[in-house]
């Protein structure tokens, strides 16, 4: 036996109903016999899509645009190790609209709903011809469109019906990465071969993939190298304080990071004559406040890790408060730093580790930038 959306062979996790065998181990997203679903392809005709961007992209960009559609072509998997700020979702718009074009459909999935909705806004104004699908938990939008755009728990509707290419942005983050069922059904959901990319892929993220490695902004400029400055606990908050000043006198924009959500209250009391705001998981219509801050209606964002990824704020700063904690590991701090310098106009900023003591993982941090803004990627060779 064999469960037709999540693969499982393990006799534990069936059941019966009915006369009906189940599988238990994914019945999260619903109950799935195993003599229910058949596999098939979809094709679509008639659809021509393209696109437009903001900026030409640079030699490299361009050059890991077209060996996407050249693994497509193969049917080849691809890895795409792009620092934060790179501009890597620009660079598969290629592929999408090659794959479209061809008469398959796309599906980008991505960790968490708050990135999916900023990149359906972001392809509607990029991605013409075509209807745009956008899914997550609350939300369905056309469902059976040619590109969707879903969280990867969205993923197990469409394993009957799989993707000519199928792509995961952040393919390391929670809650996708290490999850084995998310993992199983991402499998079944592509025909053809997928893309997965991320800031921080490390080397056991790699199989039988090809791997195209993106070091450089598309400014060109090295990325921002964290500095980490030492403080007792007790009065980390005075330094932050008076950072935090610094830059508000300085016209900038700040996120604090945090690592608890009981942190939250106790760093926005020490900035009580600022405009701050909290954020959480737990935070509702969290992009009201990245729009604020964008708009320098807010000051300062304290947020817990939920804000490590995905998001853009032109001109920020960064400050991790217990930096040495150890939801700090070395990805996480490094898509944190990933927010700062991200535009052409200010490609400069600062990263601030407030800590005690020193981690191995800021170490690691730190010694991976200095890599990557001194690796040349004419020296890389693709897997």
């Amino acid at each position: 036996m064999k469960c037709p959306r999540c693969g499982n062979q393990d006799p534990r996790y069936f059941a019966q109903m009915h006369g009906r065998i189940y599988c238990r181990k994914c019945i999260q997203f619903n109950r799935v016999f195993i003599d229910e679903q058949q596999r098939e392809d979809v094709h679509i005709s008639g659809m021509q899509a393209s696109y437009s961007l903001k900026f030409t992209l640079s030699k490299r960009q361009q050059e890991i645009s077209d060996a996407l559609v050249a693994n497509y072509e193969r049917k080849v998997n691809t890895l795409v190790m792009a620092v934060c700020g790179s501009g890597k979702t620009e660079m598969t718009y290629q592929v999408i609209c090659h794959v479209i074009n061809a008469g398959q459909r796309v599906c980008f999935a991505l960790p968490r709903k708050a990135l999916v909705e900023e990149l359906y806004e972001r392809m509607l104004k990029a991605i013409h011809g075509i209807t745009i699908g956008c899914l997550y938990g609350g939300k369905k939008i056309n469902e059976e469109a040619p590109l969707i755009i879903c969280t990867a728990h969205q993923l197990y509707r469409y394993v009957d019906k799989p993707f000519g290419l199928l792509l995961m942005d952040e393919a390391d983050a929670f809650p996708f990465y290490g999850d084995e069922v998310l993992n199983a059904i991402f499998d079944r959901c592509y025909c053809r071969c997928f893309i997965k990319m991320s800031a921080t892929l490390i080397s056991s993220d790699i199989h039988d993939e090809d791997v195209l490695v993106m070091n450089r902004r598309y400014h060109q400029h090295d990325l921002p190298l964290p500095v980490i400055k030492r403080c007792p606990k007790q009065c980390d908050w005075l330094l932050m304080k008076q950072i935090v000043q610094r830059f508000i006198h300085q016209g900038k924009v700040v996120l604090i990071y945090v690592p608890r959500i009981e942190d939250l209250p106790y760093y926005q009391h020490k900035l009580k004559h600022v405009r701050s705001a909290t954020v959480s998981s737990s935070t509702p219509h969290i992009n009201q406040y990245i729009d604020q801050l964008r708009n320098h209606q807010l000051d300062v964002i304290i947020t817990t890790t939920i804000l490590e990824r995905g998001i853009t704020v032109d001109d920020v700063q960064v400050i991790v408060m217990k930096a040495s904690h150890p939801i700090f590991d070395e990805r996480t701090l490094m898509q944190i730093e990933g927010r700062v310098g991200r535009s052409m106009e200010h490609y400069q900023g600062e990263v601030i580790f407030i800590a005690e003591t020193i981690s191995q993982e800021m170490k690691k941090c730190i010694s991976t930038i200095h890599y990557l803004n001194n690796l040349s990627v004419s020296s890389v060779t693709n897997q």
